[in-house]
């Protein structure tokens, strides 16, 4: 027996080794007179690293790096969470003042204003070499997130925070309830004078991810500018500003399905909502079409002010859901509301007639693209699955250099949204971006904060769709043919110019909700567009020739 104890107190052991962190304090003395007594560091770490008692000023010295001005020291220590200070010498009065981002109560009172430092240990780390009596490295700024998690019905194991500082990879930048309050706390160090893009979620996957109101959003997104140390918050989560509970009332939404009927058969699939409401769909809520006319409808009871967000979804047995197009749809919420029909994929407005299916060729020149490629993509909302699951690959042109083309037949719905993608040697896939593009005319929101290409087809007439890699401009309408299609001014009031290219158009003008206002054909050259008897919004023209080319270039009417 006394064996068996005997092993189980050595695993009991092996287990508290193997539980110990090597963490790495390091401090930036650059600006100061270093003292004759040494660099330390005090906490509530020091008896956990094997030193006598914590909170110790000279128990625990710091060894200079080099010759250089950082400061550091190795401890082992077990996961938890740690408070600290540096001291330039080795007694309390030698000890440094905190700026508030850096400290356990950034500033804002929490803990009776504990100004100490602290740190959430998880694993091995090395601590960035803080300036001593700084918020952050030299040259950077600390953005201290306090993310009040109060009204939350239930908090997940993990909350984070994902942005364009760490790549968009939710579940991976943690913040931690350091003070058991639900205020969850993260610090990251970015350069002075930068701008972050981020959002919180309540787990570690996309889906648990906030809604952001859309009087703080960006993009869906939240946005802060730095210019120097922030302490962003106190801030709910889900809303702009301190949390507050919101009156809550009852939104009928209502989706007409029939511009859908290329994607979506009524007898076997389904229509359901989702927003930051429902997680995303993680609780599933369908809407019903009991008396057969297209128009799936649902009422939610008892949704938050003061608005509400939300996108409409084709369920298909077996295959993720397939979002509608264009931004979230955000909606005001006062009072009970009924939201009028409108056309799936569509902002507003009812849906027009499909158009017969057609032929739809497209092209894209690589010319300027990504310089790793060795396979291009064509991604679209017209595929099944749709997007990345059913990626259609291009084959290079035999006539035009530089160009990747593929033939959709007998394509189905009036309205196309798609783009490109690569594929390097070791199979990374890239997709394109236009989240900084100047020129938008080819453009849609994807709700994502980028945006997506699209096409609107009227007819059973096959049309090509060219365009560089990232670029609205057009690769050619023919090899010998100039392929601009120009409209000017843009935006305007009243009339406008549009400029062909080379050769005979039929051009049509939309609306977005994809009815046509204007109508010409027989057109070459330039042409005026009278609009003054139209109301002020985007509209899209469409330029067509009997070669079955087309280019689109999307307007705004003052």
């Amino acid at each position: 027996m006394k064996k068996i104890y005997t092993l189980a107190l050595a695993m009991m052991m092996a287990g508290a080794a193997w539980a110990q962190r090597s963490v790495t304090f390091q401090v930036d003395m650059t600006g100061q007179t270093v003292s004759a007594n040494g660099v330390h560091i005090a906490g509530d770490f020091q008896m956990a690293a094997g030193a006598a008692s914590n909170w110790d000023p000279a128990a625990t010295a710091l060894s200079q790096v080099g010759a250089t001005n950082i400061y550091e020291v190795t401890v082992n220590i077990p996961d938890g969470l740690y408070q600290y200070k540096f001291i330039n010498g080795n007694a309390w009065g030698d000890d440094e003042g905190i700026p508030a981002a850096a400290q356990v109560s950034a500033g804002l009172g929490f803990d009776g204003g504990n100004s100490n430092r602290w740190v959430q240990v998880t694993g091995n780390e090395t601590l960035a070499a803080v300036m001593y009596g700084g918020a952050a490295p030299a040259g950077m700024s600390a953005v201290s997130m306090v993310l009040d998690m109060s009204l939350e019905a239930s908090i997940a194991d993990t909350v984070s925070v994902a942005g364009d500082f760490q790549g968009w990879s939710p579940g991976t930048t943690l913040l931690h309830d350091i003070l058991n309050d639900s205020m969850y706390r993260y610090i990251y160090y970015i350069p002075t004078t930068d701008t972050m893009n981020f959002k919180f979620l309540n787990g570690a996957a996309w889906g648990s991810d906030e809604g952001v109101p859309s009087a703080c959003a960006v993009n869906n997104n939240r946005r802060l500018i730095i210019a120097n140390d922030t302490v962003f918050g106190p801030l709910c989560y889900a809303q702009c500003g301190p949390c507050f509970i919101p009156d809550t009332f009852a939104i009928t939404v209502q989706v007409d399905m029939s511009a859908a009927l290329c994607d979506f058969d009524p007898a076997t699939d389904s229509v359901d909502i989702a927003g930051p409401f429902n997680g995303w769909g993680a609780t599933e809520f369908f809407m019903d079409d009991s008396d057969g006319d297209l128009i799936y409808d649902i009422t939610l009871p008892n949704i938050p002010g003061p608005e509400f967000e939300y996108k409409a979804r084709i369920r298909k047995t077996g295959i993720s859901p397939n979002y509608e197009g264009g931004n979230n749809h955000i909606i005001a919420l006062s009072s009970d509301t009924t939201l009028a029909v409108r056309c799936f994929g569509q902002a507003s407005g009812a849906c027009s007639p499909l158009p017969p299916p057609a032929d739809v060729t497209f092209q894209v020149d690589m010319t300027n693209g990504p310089s790793s490629f060795v396979k291009v993509f064509l991604i679209g909302n017209f595929t099944t699955p749709s997007w990345q699951g059913g990626a259609i690959e291009l084959t290079a042109s035999t006539t035009q250099p530089g160009v990747f083309e593929t033939t959709v037949t007998q394509l189905c719905p009036g309205r196309i949204a798609f783009k490109y993608m690569i594929e390097d040697g070791s199979g990374n896939q890239q997709e394109e971006s236009f989240a900084s593009a100047s020129d938008t005319s080819c453009l849609e929101p994807s709700g994502t904060g980028d945006y997506n290409r699209f096409i609107v087809r009227t007819s059973s007439n096959a049309i090509v769709n060219s365009a560089p890699w990232e670029d609205c401009a057009t690769v050619g309408i023919r090899e010998n043919e100039v392929a601009s299609l120009k409209v000017y001014p843009n935006p305007f009031s009243g009339s406008t110019t549009i400029e062909l290219p080379e050769g005979n158009f039929e051009v049509k003008v939309y609306n977005l909700t994809g009815s046509l206002v204007e109508h010409m054909s027989n057109v070459e050259g330039k042409v005026e567009w009278n609009a003054a008897q139209l109301n002020s919004g985007i509209y899209i023209i469409n330029v067509s020739n009997e070669a079955g080319f087309t280019a689109t270039q999307k307007v705004v009417l003052k």
